[in-house]
């Protein structure tokens, strides 16, 4: 659960997920300025496949290090898909942020991903618990869909 907490100190807190979440947000900003640069010389294919061993590497690390789960055939697949996925989302955000601009194609990844994201969350498709959609949610993701279309028309 994501928590942001003040202590009678005034001192604001933050839960470890909104740490993550707003630190994988600016890393993702870096990652498509990054990316750009890279592609100018790798071209597309060459960035992704670097970027990819990359990945493999700090994941095989992590994996030395990490308690032995089980491998199974499932585990396996969502592994790969989650490659492939990884591969077209790269690609596709650094070709829309080098004809498009980094804001807005930001903008609509964001957008599309909490549209989505409330979809998946809705139907409880990864978790046992179906999640509500309740009027704050709705009315939090209609302002960021209008800051989408204004960052997108401007």
């Amino acid at each position: 659960m994501c928590s942001v907490s003040v202590r009678a100190t005034g001192e604001v807190r933050l839960g470890p997920a909104v740490f993550l979440a707003v630190s994988a947000g600016v890393a993702i900003a870096f990652q498509v300025v990054v990316n750009s640069v890279g592609l100018r010389d790798l071209g597309l294919g060459g960035l992704i496949g670097i970027s990819g061993a990359t990945t493999a590497l700090a994941g095989l690390a992590w994996a030395l290090f990490a308690a032995r789960a089980e491998a199974t055939g499932l585990a396996l697949l969502c592994a790969a898909v989650s490659g492939l996925l990884g591969a077209f989302i790269l690609g596709s955000i650094v070709l829309a942020a080098n004809r498009a601009g980094l804001a807005q194609t930001l903008s609509l990844v964001i957008a599309s991903q909490l549209v989505f994201g409330l979809a998946i969350d809705r139907l409880g498709v990864f978790g046992p618990a179906v999640q509500g959609i309740g009027t704050l949610k709705l009315v939090g993701i209609a302002l960021i869909l209008a800051g989408g279309v204004l960052v997108v028309r401007a």
